[in-house]
């Protein structure tokens, strides 16, 4: 029994060598790739020095920590303002170029960089021009860069829309660059068609407060106001451009007796669904350019 112990150890043995010796390119391969760690993703914002409109990121994070579990998921800030202003208070947060220097400490090798800019514009320029050293990485377009993708935004926000009063989308606009604005104009005449108490205005550029008149008069009729952001975060321009006792601010200007106002883009599930969507086909892109 002893000897035919020993002849079936040295079969198995030589079984497992020859195996492994019959393509050892093939299995250095193998074993690369699965020590390769997926792509990290890497959210993009403007980022907002209000603490309660902050709070969006935690959740758009934790949706995508749940579309892509086996993927490490950063967030980065580009404007570095916000950055020194939240250090000042405490508050650690990431730039760009800090983000990615720690995404390749953890040993990643591939990034998605994922824009959640609401329009094509400077801000995405800028995020392309970060250096991303050794790591190969694809972009993720924002959340309005086709005309596709501006109808389902206006489908997304839909339910937003108020019954009983007219509602406002507030937009930000770019008063610099007034090609910046296109796809702010293009949704404003989407939802304009859709809906006759809908209007669209900016803060900056294009389309300004022009429209606004129109709801001043419906919101005298029905006696208030719906305010919805076109943007990720409710920060400074809603809490006081928009919300604020001011004398300018859009709710003094409109003077209705009430105004009401909807969560911004970054807890619209279905706005989610659209970035998410740009994601993966950067993703798709990332492994096509790696195969």
């Amino acid at each position: 029994m002893p000897h035919i112990s020993k002849i079936t150890t040295w079969l198995l043995l030589a079984a497992l060598t020859a195996c492994s010796a019959g393509n050892p390119a093939a299995t250095t391969q193998k074993d690369a790739t699965m020590n390769q760690k997926p792509p990290a993703i890497v959210l993009v914002a403007f980022g907002t020095t209000s603490d309660k409109g902050r709070e969006v990121f935690g959740v758009i994070e934790q949706a995508a920590r749940q579309r892509y579990p086996h993927h490490d998921i950063f967030l980065a800030f580009t404007s570095q303002t916000v950055v020194d202003r939240l250090r000042q208070r405490g508050v650690m947060v990431r730039n760009l170029p800090e983000t990615l220097a720690e995404v390749q400490t953890q040993g990643h090798k591939q990034a998605v960089l994922q824009s959640l800019m609401i329009v094509p514009g400077e801000k995405d320029a800028e995020i392309a021009r970060i250096p991303t050293g050794t790591l190969q990485v694809a972009y993720g377009q924002p959340l309005m860069a086709t005309p596709a993708d501006i109808r389902a935004v206006a489908e997304a926000v839909s339910d937003d829309i108020a019954a009983d009063r007219p509602t406002v989308f507030v937009t930000h606009g770019n008063s610099k660059h007034s090609q910046y604005n296109q796809a702010l104009l293009e949704f404003a005449a989407v939802i304009e068609s859709r809906y006759d108490s809908a209007v669209t205005c900016s803060v900056e550029g294009e389309p300004g407060l022009t429209r606004l008149p129109r709801a001043q008069q419906q919101a005298k009729a029905a006696g208030g106001v719906h305010f919805v952001p076109l943007m990720l975060v409710a920060g400074d321009h809603i809490e006081n451009d928009v919300l604020g006792d001011d004398p300018d601010s859009w709710k003094s200007l409109i003077g209705a007796p009430s105004a009401s106002c909807a969560r911004p883009l970054g807890y619209n599930t279905a706005v989610l669904e659209i970035f998410f969507r740009h994601l993966d086909t950067a993703r798709t892109a990332l492994q096509a350019a790696e195969g």
